[in-house]
């Protein structure tokens, strides 16, 4: 909390948890200098910043606590007649802002409850994330495959699955070193995320070892997708050398909710590279099948 005097919305916060044992601890910034230092040194859940005590530049210091902290739920504090310039720190990273001369408990608590949900879905985001490449990891992919089958099967609709591995990657850091192999991991993500529909789920779920389903995609599209991963697999290899080119080994499968073959038949074959993977996939698949 970044507040001038007097501490209106401090106190507020306090009183919504008035036992000192309670979850609130609530850490008060006297200037702006130390407020960067202190939000690496706490690590808090929400960043309340009185623009009035935020200098000259209020706007500035809002973007710069959004590039130290973009995850950061940060709640802009100002008086009615500053409405406009608290409007705008939204549009600068804020998540929200609260008119300090006019705010009641209620409202207070319902931006803080806004704030800490963000939180939740953040860090539930982060988990079914895979740090290296920002693609989905294999409990997220199981996650939306499950989801994706029931959608189908409600629609009549059809998914595509490919599997895709860098076939080279052990010769690569043989030949290259490590790193060179960690790269070809990050570029290969890349070219994937530039090669499909931002509705597609794409995962890595093991070392070089990637997945994408694609919903609503015609079998005669696969073709297409073939194409497009040869044609930006050869850009990316010139962008690599002389680190090596990466080799690819693409499986695909079709897979309609109007045939009786179920999505985990056609699944399990294509994942068999990745044994470890394949039956928590499947599973998740029947269980999509089931609901």
């Amino acid at each position: 909390m970044a507040e001038t005097d007097p501490p209106r919305i401090s106190k507020m916060l306090r009183s919504l948890y008035p036992d000192d044992e309670s979850a609130l601890q609530l850490t008060l910034v006297s200037t702006v200098s130390v407020l960067l230092p202190t939000i690496q040194l706490v690590g808090p859940e929400v960043l309340f910043l009185d623009l009035a005590a935020s200098g000259q530049d209020a706007m500035a210091t809002v973007r710069a606590v959004h590039r130290a902290a973009p995850n950061l739920p940060l709640i802009t504090l100002a008086a009615t007649p500053e409405k406009e310039i608290a409007e705008q720190s939204v549009r600068e990273g804020a998540l929200d802002f609260v008119l300090k001369d006019v705010a009641d408990v209620r409202t207070l608590e319902r931006v803080l409850r806004s704030a800490l949900e963000r939180n939740t879905v953040s860090g539930l985001a982060d988990l079914l994330r895979d740090r290296t490449t920002e693609l989905y990891n294999g409990d997220g992919f199981r996650a939306l495959t499950a989801k994706a089958v029931q959608a189908a099967q409600r629609t009549g609709g059809q998914l595509v699955l490919l599997t895709i591995r860098i076939a080279n990657l052990e010769a690569l850091r043989k030949e290259f070193g490590p790193s060179d192999g960690d790269s070809a991991i990050k570029d290969t993500a890349e070219m994937l995320k530039g090669s499909f529909r931002r509705t597609d789920v794409l995962a890595r779920l093991s070392e070089g070892n990637f997945a994408v389903l694609a919903a609503d995609a015609a079998e005669p599209s696969v073709a297409i997708m073939r194409q497009r991963l040869e044609t930006r697999r050869a850009a990316m290899n010139n962008m690599r050398e002389p680190w090596g080119a990466v080799e690819l080994a693409i499986e695909v499968g079709f897979w309609s909710s109007r045939e009786e073959v179920s999505f985990s038949e056609i699944a399990d074959p294509l994942l068999k590279e990745f044994a470890e993977l394949s039956p928590a996939l499947a599973m998740a698949a029947s269980e999509g099948e089931k609901g």
